[in-house]
């Protein structure tokens, strides 16, 4: 949710949709770091860096939002609308 949260509600009010304080916060050590060149999102630059390719940042941000659709879903599915079938005590 806090991610979520941060993307569509941070992302409104500074005006870039996906927008995390995070990024920011990696970006600016990397460039203190003298990395140059960074893309806009800091997956698609681990995605670049884990696979050593240039990924098409489309791909990434499609990818991405999937990922946190289908995590959101099986959270919400798992928390709230099973509850019952999952029981701590034995």
């Amino acid at each position: 949710l806090l991610t979520g949260a941060s993307w569509l509600l941070l992302g409104m009010i500074v005006g870039n949709p996906g927008y995390c304080p995070l990024t920011d916060w990696h970006f600016s050590v990397l460039e203190r770091l003298g990395q140059t060149g960074l893309p806009s999102s800091y997956i698609k630059y681990l995605a670049d860096r884990i696979t050593g390719m240039d990924i098409n940042p489309s791909l990434i941000d499609s990818l991405t939002l999937y990922v946190f659709i289908g995590s959101f879903i099986a959270s919400a599915a798992i928390n709230i609308i099973r509850p019952s079938r999952i029981s701590l005590s034995r």
